[in-house]
Formats: C-alpha cells, structure tokens, sequence
C-alpha cells in the first residue's frame, strides 16, 4: 500500500496495484539527454503505476495517486510545500468546543468542467457518498469507520458542517488529499460517468489525446484560479511499470522526471541527472487474517512473532534493494515513533523463531499462501526460503487477476505491500484497524489506544510516546512485518526541471512544486 499524506492510506487500489505492477520493455533509444533541450510549456513524468486504473473518480484512490488527482481536481483543504495543511476550496474552517462539528467555509468563485458551481449543497452530495464502499478515500469516514461523518449539513450556500460520531481534532488533515477533493455536479449525480470523464475544478483538464493505460495528458483549465500557481502549460503522466525503463526514459529525455527505483539511481546518477529523495515509505508484510480464519496459525501472536525472526531482512535488502534500508520498524525512520530498540528485538534469529512455533504449538511447522505480484515476487521467493529455515512452508501464487489480487485480504493470511506513514493516525484509521486490510475485523486494544493516544497528542513529545507505543505494538503484535524501508527516488533532468522538492514528509512531490530550470 504506496499505501500512504493528509488521510495517507493504503488503498485497495494502491495495494493491487502493488501487488500486480507487471513488466514493460525497455524505453531505450532517443536523443540523450544533453542534446534535450529545454522546454517550460510540457512537463513529461514517468510514473510507475495506471493513475487511473479506475478511472476518474477520486474517491477510488488514496494518496499514492494524489499527484495525478491534484491536476483535475481541487481538495477543501491543501498539502503545503512545508507539509502543513492550507485552505483549499474551504477557505476557512473552525470546530465546536469538543471537536465534533467541524464548520468549513467554502470559495464562491469555483467552477467545475461540467460548468457547475461550488457550493455546500455539491460539498454535502460529494460526502453523502460515503457509504459507497468502493470509495476507498472515504472508508474511515463512513459508518462505523474510526473517523466516522455523522451527518453532513448545509449551513449557508457557502458553509457545510461536518458532524462527527467522537472528537476529531485535526481532521482538516484529512481534507487535504483525496478525501477531501470535490467532484462536480455532474460527476456526483452520475457517478458512472467518471470511469471515462473527469468532474473537477482543478488546475488542469484531461486532454483528448490521452490514452488511458498509457499516458494521460492534462492541459490548463482556463477556468481555475490557481492554474496560474502550476508552471507548465501541459503535463503528461507516461505509465512505465519497468523500473529499469523509467531509469532509461529519463535519460534519454523521454522524460523530464521519472520515479525511480533505488537500485537505479547509481544508474541514472552517472547519466548525469538530477536525484532527490525521501524515505517515508515501509514495504511491509501485512497479516491480513489475525482470527485465523484463513490459516489457523497466524491467530497466534507467538507464530506472527516467529516470522519477524525468520527473515533476514539485511541479506533481502543486500540482493535485492541496495541503497534501500532494512526495517524492523513498521513506521519509518524519520517517524517519532521510531525507535532502536526494534532493530535489537527482533533481529534475524532463526532458532527464536522455531522456539516460538513450538510454543505456539506448530514444532513442525505448518503452511499457507501469498498472493503476489510482478513487482512483489522475487521479494516474496526470498522471504519464502527464509521461512523455510524455520518449517514455514509459504506458497508463492501468482495473481491471476486484479480480482484475486484484491481478494488476497479476506482469502490469504499475509500480503505484501509499501506503506508511506506520512500520516499514522490515517494509516491506522484508514488502512490497518478500520479499513482494507482488515476485513477480517480483527481487535487488539493496545494498537486502538495508541492510535488514540496519537491522535491526541497535543505537543511533539506527546507525539513521540504514542506515536513509539503504536509502533512498538504493530511490531510486537505481528500485525505488521516490515521488511525495507524504501527511499523515494524522484530522478529529473537537471537541463529542464529545478530540483524536485517533497512536501514535509510527503513521499509524493506536490504537481505544482514542479518548476523549470533557471
């Protein structure tokens, strides 16, 4: 799950996605990148994964895809530069006393491309969706989610108010990715209509030439007032799923930024551009099945305990992610929470973990499968000899389809994919205790609280003691296994693009933070 910014969570779609990046041939050939020369009307990003896979509608992403989203579409609040949340299409907002009602006040001036207007009326339509649960951007805020959404109510034409089921101080946040982006009238009234068409008031519009799957070229909307705040005229997603091609579409100029892989940036580096990067990001083991409903072993603590001791971690990164960093931590290293003391208990100790599946009653060992992907297998093949070691027998399947890959959560015990936690208590609301990987409805109190406890917190030290105690217990509990941290890799050509700067934390660059050379 690329799961994960303002709600930074690990969507359905990012998760299939993750689980089912397949392989393209390179993109060699074309002039290099010296002869490139520079262009300020078109800005060409090499991305790694369909932005639109279903379709236009932003409620069906997550963060991973809000860069794409950014360009059609406005949110009620904004990611800063800095990281921080700022007024978006709700200029203003304000809670009651005990931070159940929060009052946004809305722009008058806002038109969509259906020609329809911004008002409380269309915000309150958008989060009347809610219920829909193939709206992965809204699953906390609906019935029975963590940040549950009560009631949406029309104050004025220019002022919504949100109720809430509890307090949720800080819930702006949440508004300023893809939960909080506003779909036209259009767009709402016949939801269908966005698989192929976009409904935003964003700064840019879908061009005509796209080919969906392909690229997807997005022009100025003359209509947007903050059109002007985005540097170039046209910009172009170009979908490379090979790693390795996106590497060579930047040097060759086929692209102006492309995101990298870390195991291509020495590449890219001696080609002469341009590096930035980031960490942020986990790939992480994700025990889907706590109850034991799919594999009757992983109910047990002590036997999700015995998989952290079985992998090498440093051997995986060492063979297959070099430059990437091992993780024992489930919340990156720039995270409050990070602590240590993780990388001491839980280092790679074999005979700990046959200790633990004999106590756990599995001395023999038992077995189970995982589902994977193009880009998830060969990892998998190395945790699967890990595990091996200690009598863990872990079939590898390929996933047939995105229906099956989607399917793994309530079918398999254990998947894979990349966390970003730029925001945990979204993460966790989001994704871990409410949301997509957790079907199974799985409890555990200590994670419950240190969410909680999280979600609180009034200072930065505050912040840090919870947010350590939820991480300490995703670790302890086995809920999650991380395995890699991976270092975000926007690589650029350093003839056209200024060096590319991320938001706070952020693992994905604002579309605007893009700017020409000098």
């Amino acid at each position: 799950m690329k799961l994960p910014n303002s709600t930074a969570r690990a969507s359905s779609a990012v998760l299939a996605g993750a689980l089912l990046m397949g392989s393209l041939a390179a993109c060699g050939g074309g002039s290099s990148q010296a002869a490139a020369k520079a262009d300020t009307s078109s800005l060409t990003l090499a991305i790694d994964s369909d932005s639109a896979s279903f379709g236009f509608d932003p409620l069906r992403v997550s963060a991973a895809q809000r860069q794409f989203f950014e360009g059609l579409y406005d949110s009620l609040m904004t990611l800063q530069p800095d990281g921080s949340t700022g007024p978006g299409l709700a200029k203003d907002f304000s809670y009651n006393a005990d931070k159940t009602v929060l009052t946004l006040t809305l722009k008058d001036d806002v038109t969509f491309t259906d020609g329809s207007k911004l008002d409380a009326a269309l915000v309150k339509a958008n989060l009347d969706r809610r219920s829909d649960p193939a709206l992965s951007a809204y699953s906390a805020v609906a019935k029975g989610g963590a940040q549950e959404i009560t009631s949406v109510d029309v104050v004025s034409p220019t002022q919504v108010a949100l109720t809430f089921a509890k307090p949720q101080p800080g819930f702006e946040k949440n508004l300023a990715s893809t939960t909080g982006m506003i779909v036209g009238k259009n767009g709402v009234t016949d939801t269908s209509s966005l698989a192929a068409t976009p409904d935003g008031s964003g700064p840019y519009t879908l061009d005509s030439s796209t080919v969906k799957g392909n690229k997807y070229v997005l022009v100025k909307n003359d209509k947007s007032a903050d059109a002007a705040k985005y540097a170039y005229k046209k910009v172009v997603f170009s979908v490379v799923l090979d790693p390795q091609a996106r590497a060579n579409a930047l040097v060759s100029g086929q692209a102006d930024v492309a995101m990298l892989t870390s195991n291509t940036v020495d590449f890219a580096k001696s080609k002469g551009v341009g590096v930035s990067q980031i960490g942020g990001t986990v790939n992480t083991m994700i025990s889907f099945d706590k109850i034991g409903k799919t594999a009757p072993a992983f109910a047990k603590e002590k036997v999700r305990q015995a998989i952290q001791y079985a992998i090498n971690r440093q051997a995986l990164v060492d063979a297959l992610h070099k430059g990437d960093i091992p993780a024992w931590n489930a919340l990156p290293k720039d995270s409050a929470g990070f602590t240590k003391d993780l990388e001491t208990k839980f280092a790679y100790n074999p005979d700990k973990a046959k200790s633990l599946l004999a106590e756990a009653g599995y001395a023999n060992g038992f077995e189970f499968t995982i589902i994977a992907g193009a880009q998830t297998q060969t990892d998998l093949q190395a945790v699967q000899k890990d595990l091996a070691a200690v009598g863990i027998t872990m079939n590898v399947k390929m996933a047939a389809s995105t229906d099956e890959a989607f399917a793994a959560v309530a079918t398999t015990p254990l998947g894979y994919a990349p966390l970003n936690w730029d925001n945990p208590v979204g993460v966790m609301y989001g994704v871990v205790l409410n949301g997509f990987t957790n079907v199974q409805k799985a409890t555990d109190d200590q994670l419950s609280a240190a969410t909680g406890e999280l979600a609180a917190a009034k200072d930065d030290a505050a912040v840090k003691a919870a947010a350590t105690k939820l991480n300490t217990r995703l670790v302890e509990s086995g809920w999650m296994i991380p395995l890699y941290e991976a270092l975000t890799n926007q690589g650029y050509n350093t003839k056209k693009v200024a060096q590319v700067k991320f938001a706070g934390t952020n693992a994905y660059p604002l579309l605007s933070s893009y700017t020409p050379a000098s």
